[in-house]
């Protein structure tokens, strides 16, 4: 049992200096991680906006993202990405800080918009540049290592925000923005751009090769069409992982009334004590398995957890449905995470993730009006039905993209295969 334990943990081991930088970074951001687990909630508690009114509010906010985050792309492969990165989230933390010092209103929900729009501006940036400080064949520790550390925060920081939510949510505004910054600054100090002369030969990768001023990131997905296919999926993946933050909580108020807020932080306690539990084991088991059969079974996964609570009334169906939608939280991004990163030339690397979270943001606002429209018209257990058929369709696309993934970028099917002989 000991050997297995340290087996699982030693995988982290010989990473990158800047992968355990990110590591803590990822910490110390989801220790003060109070506001966004609980956005709904505010909204439609504190501030009072029915659910539809939640949903609208959603999508307005999607609307004004999308071009910024286009542009947050293009500055991020123009510009150092470090520098972007600062000016972005050192704007959003003083947005974010403003809140605390008003009351719940139309006013804090547009401060805390521009906080987002800021932060969203700056997530190409900091995607790029996770993939220039690493090397391609350790993405997947990275990016699961990433993810523990993220969770390992989650896990105080959820439960504290459902404590604080009630009579101390300004000093949630608070604390949330002053470990965002404190993050920013590791980031920035300790983390090191990778050179191609700093990699031996057989730790390039010839598709990450940057590509000529003169192609458009455009051109790039047109000549590998299996990453436009997957940002498609990637929308729809969001449309239904939203879901765990708007439909759930909603769910869970209209079946524990004033309990709701606290019984969903510690379900969201919970999710982070299943990752930090399985995501090393996880990562273990699944090494030799490719992307893309990681994000099929993540899907489905997903879909089940959902239908799981499709009737549900007593507190403990809640837990069995959060610890399979979790699991497939986990497979799904060991699989996504390091899928762009392969693929795409390091000198576009912005662009492409501004389209990946455009796709995040249309498949979660979507999802937001959508799953509004069908809890105010129909029933929650038509919602849920509905989440767990697009998990099903989602599952297929990525199968059938799964063969043509294989003929444009066969170098690194290559690699897997010989690992598994």
């Amino acid at each position: 049992m000991y050997k297995k334990l340290v087996s699982i943990f030693s995988q982290y081991s010989g990473l990158s200096k800047s992968a355990y930088v990110i590591f803590f970074a990822r910490i110390i951001t989801n220790m003060g991680a109070f506001i966004w687990p609980l956005l709904t909630l505010i909204l439609s508690r504190k501030i009072g906006y029915s659910a539809s009114t939640i949903a609208i509010i959603s999508l307005s906010i999607g609307v004004l993202y999308l071009p910024a985050t286009v542009l947050g792309g293009k500055l991020a492969d123009k510009y150092d990405r470090k520098k972007i990165i600062i000016i972005f989230d050192s704007l959003s933390v003083v947005f974010f800080i403003s809140c605390a010092f008003i009351e719940p209103s139309n006013l804090m929900t547009v401060l805390f918009v521009l906080a987002g729009l800021f932060a969203n501006m700056e997530g190409p940036a900091f995607e790029a540049l996770i993939a220039d400080a690493t090397k391609p064949q350790e993405r997947e520790k990275v990016y699961s290592l990433s993810y523990l550390g993220h969770n390992l925060g989650f896990i105080v920081g959820a439960t504290v925000g459902g404590l604080l939510f009630e009579k101390y949510l300004s000093l949630a505004f608070i604390i949330d923005g002053l470990t965002t910054l404190s993050s920013t600054i590791l980031i920035i100090l300790f983390v090191n751009v990778l050179k191609t002369d700093d990699l031996k030969d057989d730790e390039k990768n010839e598709y990450e090769n940057h590509a000529g001023n003169d192609v458009s990131s455009f051109d790039i997905l047109k000549e590998r069409k299996s990453i436009l296919i997957q940002l498609l999926v990637f929308m729809l993946a969001a449309f239904i992982y939203d879901q765990w933050s708007f439909t759930l909580p909603l769910y869970m108020e209209t079946i524990f009334l004033d309990k709701g807020a606290q019984y969903f932080g510690l379900l969201a306690s919970f999710n982070g004590l299943i990752v930090i539990l399985f995501t090393p084991v996880m990562t273990r088991i699944l090494e030799k398995l490719n992307e893309l059969p990681k994000i099929i079974i993540g899907l489905l996964l997903y879909s089940l957890s959902f239908l799981i609570i499709r009737n549900a009334v007593v507190y403990w169906v809640f837990f069995v449905m959060m610890f399979a939608f979790t699991i497939g939280e986990i497979i799904n991004m060991l699989g996504s995470s390091p899928y762009i990163s392969r693929r795409v030339p390091a000198s576009h690397r912005g662009r492409i993730n501004s389209y990946r979270n455009i796709g995040y943001f249309i498949g979660g606002i979507g999802g937001r009006v959508i799953m509004g429209w069908l809890i105010d018209t129909f029933s929650y257990a038509t919602a849920f039905t509905v989440l767990g058929g697009i998990g099903v369709v989602s599952a297929t696309i990525v199968y059938l993209n799964y063969k043509l993934d294989k003929k444009i970028f066969p170098k690194l099917y290559e690699g897997k295969i010989a690992s598994e002989k």
